[in-house]
């Protein structure tokens, strides 16, 4: 089973608010909402079945989309520092990007009874909308998008893994999606693709 669970970005610093110190693009505001917001996060890796692999992985090029999903990877490795089956991968490092990817798929498939979060901002080009676009192109563009970035991490955890891609993205992209989704029931991504 692959899931999706795309989240809107924190409150913008450069239009209400002073900016977060430690997360650049959103305000304090937004990271405190953030931070609460991550408790609903948390709940559903708790509920996932053993074996479930997290991935906090999709954003837009804006500062802001990177730095929420840094406060929800921040506040999820606090909640679950003492939970001794529940793993991260080490924190994302762009000059290795796949090596830190490499190493928590091999101890996912060594330990079965485990769930595994992985941390891999993936700046996906399909989450900003070129200007001009209609409702129905920006939301096949993210469709496609989510699909491939799907084959990318299964790649890595292989099906017997239920997998849940948290994607952080922007109002008017997930609006057209919603709406898309909605109207066209038979996509295959209706079914398996929440927003929070």
């Amino acid at each position: 089973m692959t899931k999706f669970v795309l989240c809107h970005h924190a409150e913008r610093a450069d239009s209400a608010g002073k900016e977060s110190k430690e997360y650049p693009g959103i305000t304090v505001k937004g990271e405190k909402e953030t931070r609460e917001k991550t408790k609903t996060l948390a709940k559903m890796i708790c509920d996932l079945p053993d074996g479930s692999v997290v991935v906090l992985g999709g954003c837009s090029k804006a500062v802001r989309t990177r730095s929420t999903l840094s406060v929800f990877t921040d506040e999820l490795r606090r909640t679950f520092r003492d939970e001794k089956d529940v793993i991260f991968s080490k924190p994302f490092n762009s000059a290795e990007p796949l090596g830190a990817l490499k190493e928590i798929s091999g101890l996912a498939a060594a330990n079965s009874g485990i769930k595994v979060i992985v941390d891999f901002p993936l700046p996906m080009e399909e989450f900003i909308a070129p200007p001009g676009q209609k409702e129905t192109a920006i939301a096949k563009r993210m469709v496609n998008g989510l699909n491939i970035q799907a084959e990318f991490f299964r790649r890595f955890f292989p099906r017997n893994h239920d997998m849940v891609l948290i994607n952080n993205v922007h109002a008017p992209e997930t609006d057209a999606l919603i709406s898309f989704l909605q109207k066209k029931s038979s996509c295959s991504l209706a079914s398996i693709v929440n927003f929070m």
